[in-house]
């Protein structure tokens, strides 16, 4: 009894330690799995490729969902194929600001981010090694919008990627016509490159290049003994210059000295010529006294004029 009790205890036990263990991964190894995710739907119309089921959904760069699934519709009324993309957003992944302005509460949030902000989806590329793509949702108030969906699913308004309006740009030139026109223009060019005159052209230029070449050369030999020349030249001018330079200064203090004794000569003429100077006293008197002389003179030359028989009597008392 004892040990059919034992066996009984130790079955019990296990059983409800599976049941513990069963629980603490459903609690804590999977939280929120059955948590409610609010699910929505995108129509892309171009290409996919590279999207695939389990692809983030990123809010500039922050995951906030993943792709659930994918399908292709044939829509009649235009012709045209469409991709839904079903994404299943993750629970509080995107947390609101307190105290902030938001529309009241009977407005469509989603709705306000699409009509009104401009909230679009977008195709981008993960990595260039793997071309996987992953969708990206921001605002883009510029873009038109257009839902596609029956409205049993929120729908989120789609633009095409970078790459797909280039091709669509592309798409909606005239390639032809473009192409036509270079062709045309090649054509042209080459004729123009092949004609005789363009040779002749060529043949002349080649010439005058050569002549002018041989310019070149010739002026360079006439002018390396030019320059030597000039050298030469410009060697003697600088020792004349510097022969000027050694003459001048003896010059300039010669110059200088005479300049300074003529100055001395100017300052005794000066004190020489002055009225009250000694000097001029003396030559005054001794200019009267020739003076006087010279009239003596004179009256002798006179007398002896009017008689000459006095250089042999003399004069007579009475004169």
């Amino acid at each position: 009894m004892s040990q059919r009790a034992s066996s009984t205890l130790i079955g019990a036990f296990v059983v409800t330690a599976v049941i513990l263990a069963v629980t603490v991964f459903l609690l804590v190894g999977n939280v929120g799995l059955f948590e409610n995710r609010e699910k929505v739907i995108m129509y892309f119309t171009g290409s996919v490729d590279g999207l695939n089921k389990g692809a983030p959904v990123n809010v500039r760069g922050v995951k906030v969902g993943t792709v659930i699934d994918i399908n292709i519709e044939f829509h009649p009324d235009d012709g045209d194929f469409y991709i839904p993309v079903i994404v299943q957003f993750e629970p509080y992944a995107v947390k609101s600001v307190e105290n902030m302005k938001v529309p009241e509460p009977d407005v469509d949030h989603l709705k306000y981010m699409i009509e009104e902000l401009g909230l679009r989806a977008q195709l981008k590329l993960q990595s260039v090694l793997t071309s996987q793509m992953a969708i990206e949702l921001d605002y883009h108030p510029e873009t038109a919008f257009q839902y596609h969906g029956n409205g049993k699913l929120p729908e989120i308004p789609t633009i095409p990627m970078t790459f797909e309006k280039i091709s669509e740009q592309l798409q909606d030139l005239p390639l032809e016509q473009i192409i036509n026109d270079i062709t045309s223009a090649l054509s042209s060019i080459n004729e123009i490159v092949s004609s005789p005159d363009v040779m002749d052209t060529i043949r002349s230029l080649n010439k005058t290049m050569k002549t002018v070449d041989e310019l070149a050369r010739n002026m360079n030999d006439k002018l390396q003994p030019l320059a030597d020349n000039t050298n030469k030249t410009l060697g003697s001018v600088d020792q004349l210059a510097q022969n000027v330079n050694r003459n001048v200064q003896p010059l300039a203090d010669n110059t200088i000295s005479t300049l300074l004794d003529a100055q001395k000569t100017l300052g005794e003429i000066e004190a020489l010529l002055n009225e009250d100077s000694t000097q001029i006293y003396n030559l005054n008197i001794a200019l009267d006294e020739i003076v006087s002389a010279a009239r003596s003179i004179r009256n002798f030359a006179e007398t002896i004029e009017r008689q000459p028989e006095t250089l042999l009597k003399g004069r007579s008392p009475e004169e």
